[in-house]
């Protein structure tokens, strides 16, 4: 017997594992999920409702982790590092997951500061982004190898293209000519053994045709391929050859950059399944309508309206109940009727208890405690067995003697019907030791009973509390009440399932008078405390909104104060840069007017200076106008400062506009056209200001926007291609390009890089860093010429 394997069916624990792995948006999550082991220690459980806690942050502000597109890849990592070469599609997935990591890492990048719990994790995502690159570039849509990464497969593919309609061409003469007219079985072209042939009639295969490369199933027609398109074939044979050793020798390579990745890999996806259970965790704490508790490790339960979520999952209207064990009374004895919520109740209990174990939230109001437990132990149900020859009194024994075995400090234990299916008298005095020596050993114990010496054990000893489930008007509430002692309402239940009246009256008469009064004063009482308990939850909840108010008018001003002081740092973040930039312009003007102190340089450096009071702090906003309708060369004028400029990028809401010397990023709205200006045309523009590249080379950061990818090109190619990227990254703004040419033979890195100090827009060149990709690329900083 496996006592964790049989608590955690007792428990319905599957169906939690299920639903928690159901709201995973990756396979790997999902797969995390239904393996998930209890945590360690409860500072791991505190980590896992931080990340859950981070989610929640990153939603309220409209973010959301992109993580939908990961896929599980682990194989094709695994067996390309051992060396075997994979198809177009699955390593076109695997690119297309790759570039989802790295997307992912980026996110972090950029939120990791709000988000640190979940930016720990995310460190261990590091993907070679020329890896991820070459595979996304390298593959079509539907998978195959991409003949604008590689032109040498779009060359053969045309030739193949040629060839086909060549030999079909050919064919469809010979099909509409004389020659073959009598001998043709049918008119049509097919296939056999990759050669295309004709249908012949059978007597005809003597006639020295052409090849024969089979016959009909009737034998009444052989497949011959003509003299004529013999040749024709061969060279299209060829041509396929030289395609597919062109295609397996691009994919050779890629598994095997991908093989050596494969560490760095696995490390993501291990830590894209880790995001993704946070990601699960959270969503399953709304499906619950759950709550983060309070946990420490002192053995302390304190459930405010607790409710079973395996019930709540199931969208069944569950009552909740506070339940609560303590080092000073840790034992639980729950009472009352059958169906009445006991068991449903210890349930309860174990349930949040094994959440919090693995890191999740309980379906309780805000400020419940649940303590982390070393293990949770329930002995549930029917435990008889035919295959050992245990009944169910011998089977339940079995249970409780591992129990009383392994019960120490730490333990949370749940018996439910403690010691009964035996005689009543001798089982309570069983149970009643059996929890003794269970106290003893020191762990929390939660039980259900119908013993009247077990109810009445709170009363003699101060370490048991009692509740019992509430049963009012002739059928259970599901209400737990604390403090009280339940009655069985055997006779009651009875009388509802449909035994006559009178059995009912007889078994009433059966009781002694003293049994008979004792009951309906219970009765009583279970009414007058019902109703005493419901005025005194109407006076909590109350109080409890009213401070949950007051809570949240904290919580929201504490969120703006903090939101504040973050925009403030930002603004002076923001104004440094701009204070910096202000400086760097001013230094150019003056090494400007000390190269050409002439009047021209003069008036072209007062434009240059008027126009960095657009740096200065911003005074306080103005009312919002519309946008105006601008497009790339219009000449426009700043409201606030009146500093005239010429728009060279628009982005957003945001325009970059030329005015003298500077480049300036400036909202639309705070832009209107120059009038007094005649309208600019963007393509080209007159003359180009100078782009600022970096002081080095090296500093360069290598991006989509500007990389320029000449593998496969001619050199003489090459130099067109350059021209015209180099035009784009000016007009774009690009201080410095790199360009990708790969090693190959060498021959088109080094007639890029004898060509580049002739060009007139290339200040400075060179190799790029092994942080910027290596000598397969070139870096060139460009000024307008």
């Amino acid at each position: 017997m496996d006592l964790h394997t049989d608590t955690l069916n007792a428990l319905d624990w599957p169906v939690v594992v299920q639903a928690l792995a159901q709201r995973a948006r990756t396979s790997l999550g999902a797969a995390a999920a239904r393996a998930l082991a209890p945590l360690p220690d409860p500072e791991h459980a505190l980590r896992a409702f931080d990340e859950v806690d981070e989610l929640e942050l990153l939603a309220e502000a409209g973010d959301d982790l992109p993580i939908g597109g990961i896929e599980d890849i682990r194989a094709e990592v695994i067996g390309a590092h051992k060396g075997e070469v994979l198809a177009g599609p699955d390593l076109r997935r695997v690119g297309l997951t790759l570039g989802t990591l790295r997307e992912l890492s980026w996110f972090f990048d950029r939120q990791g500061e709000r988000v640190p719990r979940l930016a720990e994790r995310a460190a261990a995502i590091q993907i070679d982004d020329v890896l991820a690159d070459d595979l996304l570039m390298a593959f079509d849509t539907d998978g195959t190898l991409s003949a604008r990464t590689y032109p040498e497969l779009g060359e053969l593919r045309r030739r193949i293209t040629d060839l086909h309609a060549n030999v079909r061409e050919t064919l469809q003469q010979l099909l509409r000519g004389d020659a073959l007219h009598d001998l043709l079985q049918d008119d049509f072209v097919t296939q056999r053994n990759d050669r295309y042939v004709l249908p012949i009639k059978a007597h005809a295969k003597r006639w020295d045709l052409g090849i024969v490369h089979g016959t009909s199933g009737s034998g009444q027609t052989v497949y011959i391929e003509p003299r004529q398109v013999v040749e024709l074939n061969n060279r299209l044979r060829l041509a396929e050859a030289a395609l597919e050793q062109a295609e397996r020798r691009i994919l050779i390579q890629l598994s095997a950059a991908l093989g050596r990745a494969r560490d760095e890999v696995l490390h993501a996806l291990q830590a894209t399944a880790t995001l993704d259970l946070a990601v699960a965790r959270r969503a399953l704490a709304h499906a619950l309508g759950a709550s983060r508790p309070v946990v420490a490790q002192q053995g302390v339960i304190q459930l405010r309206q607790a409710r079973h979520p395996v019930l709540v999952l199931r969208e069944i209207e569950v009552v909740g109940n506070d339940l609560s064990l303590s080092a000073e009374r840790p034992a639980l004895v729950l009472s009352g009727p059958n169906a009445g919520g006991k068991t449903v109740s210890l349930k309860t209990i174990g349930l949040c208890a094994l959440l919090v174990q693995h890191g999740c939230f309980v379906p309780a109001e805000p400020g419940s405690r649940v303590d982390f437990f070393d293990a949770v132990l329930a002995s549930i149900g029917d435990t008889q067995t035919v295959h050992d020859d245990l009944s169910s009194f011998s089977g339940h024994l079995f249970v409780l003697s591992k129990m009383i075995a392994r019960a120490a400090p730490g333990h949370l234990l749940l018996l439910d019907e403690l010691a009964s299916g035996t005689d009543p008298s001798q089982g309570a005095a069983l149970a009643q030791a059996v929890l003794e020596r269970l106290l003893g050993q020191g762990p929390r114990v939660v039980l259900t009973t119908h013993y009247a010496r077990l109810k009445a054990m709170p009363a003699s000893d101060p370490r048991f509390a009692a509740a019992a489930v509430e049963y009012a008007d002739g059928q259970p509430t599901y209400r737990v009440l604390p403090d009280a002692h339940g009655q069985s309402h055997a006779l009651s239940i009875a009388a509802k399932m449909g035994l006559d009246d009178a059995l009912i009256d007889r078994a009433r008469a059966l009781m002694d008078e003293g049994e008979r009064d004792l009951a309906d004063l219970l009765q009583a009482l279970d009414r007058a405390r019902a109703e005493a308990l419901e005025a005194r939850a109407d006076a909590r909840t109350q109080a409890e909104r009213l401070a949950a108010r007051e809570a949240e008018v904290a919580r929201r001003e504490a969120k703006l104060k903090n939101q504040a002081d973050a925009l403030r740092e930002q603004a002076a973040r923001q104004y440094r840069d701009r204070l910096a930039q202000a400086e760097q312009a001013i230094r150019a003007v003056v090494a400007d007017l000390q190269r050409d102190p002439s009047h021209a340089r003069v008036k072209a450096a007062k434009a240059s200076l008027g126009a960095l009071t657009a740096l200065a702090p911003a005074p306080e906003p103005e009312p919002q106008q519309e946008p105006p309708s601008l497009r790339v060369g219009d000449a426009v004028k700043l409201r606030k400062h009146g500093t005239k400029g010429m728009i060279t990028t628009l982005s957003g809401g945001a325009a970059q506009v030329r005015a003298g010397a500077l480049h300036l990023r400036v909202p639309l709205s705070e832009l209107e056209l120059d009038r007094t200006q005649p309208e600019a045309r963007p393509n080209p523009p007159a003359a180009r200001p100078h782009r600022p590249g970096p002081d080095d080379p090296a500093d360069a950061l290598r991006m989509p926007s500007n990389t320029l990818d000449l593998r496969g090109h001619r050199v003489d190619e090459s130099f067109d291609e350059i021209e015209r990227f180099f035009s784009k990254a000016l007009l774009a703004g690009h201080g410095a390009v790199f360009l990708l040419h790969g090693h190959g033979t060498g021959a088109l890195k080094q007639a890029i890089r004898k060509w580049l100090p002739s060009h007139p827009a290339v200040s400075r060149w060179g190799p790029a860093t092994s942080e910027q990709g290596g000598d397969a690329f070139t870096i060139a900083v460009l000024d307008a010429p």
